[in-house]
């Protein structure tokens, strides 16, 4: 019979105090990438936070505000660009019809958003914040129909062409500047409104459905001469005698939400004096 082979034991070194000591430092050493990794996301995150940005709202309406190709333009975009750029203010342009603009910085007391080029009036400045002047009005007139032209007899004031009897249409929802709008008010003839742009408007004198509407000089050139047809069938009266000399020059600012404080104002009234200069003087 044999004996059966001595059992074996395997024999573990005896833990010393050098031992974890060294087995501290190793953990230590395994968590802190972890922790500096942490640390580095959350800074990265922050750092990455985009600013707040101010929305920049406007409509289609050459050569003021254009939209085409998904592409903003039009000279008050442009000049608007660059006074924020100067502030250095960050910024989007959005398109949206001048009807929702008001609605939106009317309801919205947080409203962070600017609409570029509007008259500042007493009833916008109770819901909305302007800017000091971004541009200075050439002066308006009134875009007739040929055949219309030829009846007024020489009137060239807006009280003598509605004494005529010219059916007249206009945007609804626009301020002609306070002259003119006063000198509308006064006036005891029929004016129609609508909600279509200028751009229709002109198509309906040409149709004949409508004789008269005002308009900005620098808008309706610009529409007559990229339509021929209308060119050959509208006429440009200028406008004169106090319906338009009264509160002369007209100037447009950025209306602004309530959102925006005024210390953001101040830098982009600042901005403006510096890139756009003072709009207000004579040319």
């Amino acid at each position: 019979m044999h004996a059966c082979p001595p059992r074996t034991h395997r024999h573990f070194p005896p833990v010393t105090a050098t031992r974890l000591v060294l087995a501290s430092v190793l953990w230590c050493l395994l968590a802190l990438p972890v922790q500096v990794r942490a640390d580095d996301g959350a800074g990265a995150q922050a750092d990455s936070a985009a600013p707040r940005e101010l929305a920049i709202l406007a409509f289609h309406r050459p050569p003021y505000y254009t939209f085409a190709h998904g592409e903003a333009g039009g000279f008050l975009v442009d000049a608007v660009r660059r006074v924020l750029d100067a502030a250095r203010i960050p910024y989007h342009v959005a398109e949206m019809p001048p009807k929702r603009i008001l609605v939106r910085l009317e309801q919205d007391p947080d409203a962070y958003a600017c609409s570029p080029g509007w008259y500042r009036t007493r009833e916008r400045a109770q819901f909305a914040r302007f800017s000091a002047p971004i541009y200075r009005n050439l002066s308006p007139v009134a875009v007739l129909r040929v055949e219309a032209a030829h009846r007024t007899g020489g009137g060239r004031g807006l009280a003598a062409l509605l004494a005529t009897g010219l059916r007249m249409v206009l945007r609804g929802g626009f301020s002609y500047g306070p002259a003119l709008d006063d000198a509308l008010a006064r006036s005891r003839a029929p004016v129609y409104r609508s909600t279509a742009d200028n751009a229709a408007l002109l198509e309906m004198l040409a149709s004949g459905r409508y004789d008269m509407t005002l308009m900005e000089q620098e808008e309706a050139t610009e529409l007559l001469r990229r339509s021929p047809r209308l060119f050959q069938a509208l006429e440009l009266v200028p406008l004169a005698g106090q319906d338009i000399l009264v509160g002369q020059p007209q100037t447009r600012h950025l209306m602004c939400g309530r959102g925006v404080d005024e210390a953001t104002l101040r830098r982009i009234d600042d901005a403006i004096a510096e890139v756009l200069g003072d709009v207000t003087a004579a040319p």
